[in-house]
């Protein structure tokens, strides 16, 4: 049995599970594996070996997609009891996908199962050894430090909030003046605008894109599977856009949206998943 660590409405668990199923392989998608009505064993006597039982029967895992964290349903719990089995199902799974012997695709470290969709400043010091171009940034809440990164950039500078993602420009006097008040109560982060964006995602090592990018772009491919190998992921999306030095790297994003990919590419990535999961049975030739 492969499991898909998701949810119904996800298209990624979708359409691997329906290669899956076409290869003859069973699958199963489930929100939280380890949540009732499922029964799970953990022995630690004899070695570490688990046992999961989904439908009465012990489950052999041949395989597993991680697409979400596990999930606790809130109802007919007290918000501190849920908090703490909530925070209980998590290391739980955490350290089951740790310990499975078969093939599992995005099998997490702590740190990105725990803090969620992180910014690019988070990102930076990995994004730099891996060999990747990343757009100049500041964080301070000195105005006339914010005013000497600005003029290093003529069309303007885009603005982040620390607790957000969204960015906004800096450019006409009135914005900066806003933004030396918003300074008087807590820093900002800055960074150097980039043009338009164009998504990667990296399955297994190889990069797929939409339309053949151009030759400075491609250039980016070894470091982005550097990027993917250095989080432990086998499956990341990456946004690609030109700075001022060059084409690098905007955001990071651990679970990839289908959707910001068109359909042939998709496919393709599909596929890619479809085939770690399950590399014999979707090697070519294996289904007549």
């Amino acid at each position: 049995m492969h499991l898909l660590l998701g949810h119904h409405g996800d298209t990624c668990c979708v359409g691997v599970r329906a290669r899956l199923e076409a290869l003859g392989l069973p699958a199963r998608m489930v929100a939280s594996p380890l949540a009732p009505p499922a029964r799970f064993a953990w022995r630690l006597d004899d070695g570490l070996t688990s046992r999961l039982d989904l439908d009465g029967d012990p489950t052999e895992i041949a395989g597993v997609l991680v697409r979400g964290t596990a999930w606790v349903d809130p109802a007919g719990w007290a918000p501190e009891d849920h908090a703490y089995v909530q925070a209980e199902m998590l290391a739980a799974t955490l350290a089951w996908l740790a310990s499975l012997p078969c093939p599992v695709v995005n099998r997490p470290s702590a740190e990105i199962w725990y803090r969620g969709r992180a910014s690019l400043i988070t990102w930076r010091p990995l994004l730099r050894r891996c060999g990747l171009r990343v757009p100049d940034q500041l964080i301070t809440n000195d105005s006339a430090e914010a005013d000497a990164f600005g003029r290093r950039f003529p069309a303007g500078v885009v603005y982040t909030p620390l607790t957000g993602d969204a960015g906004y420009l800096v450019a006409t006097d009135e914005a900066w003046q806003s933004l030396a008040d918003l300074q008087q109560r807590s820093p900002v982060c800055l960074s150097e605008p980039h043009g338009a964006t164009r998504p990667a995602c990296v399955v297994g090592g190889q990069v797929f894109w939409d339309h053949d990018p151009p030759p400075e772009t491609r250039a980016l491919e070894p470091g982005l599977a550097r990027l993917a190998a250095g989080t432990g992921l086998d499956f990341l999306e990456v946004v690609t856009a030109p700075l001022r030095r060059g084409p690098g790297v905007v955001m990071v994003e651990p679970m990839p949206v289908l959707e910001h990919f068109e359909a042939a590419t998709r496919v393709l990535i599909l596929d890619a998943l479809t085939a770690l999961l399950a590399p014999v049975a979707a090697a070519p030739g294996a289904v007549a």
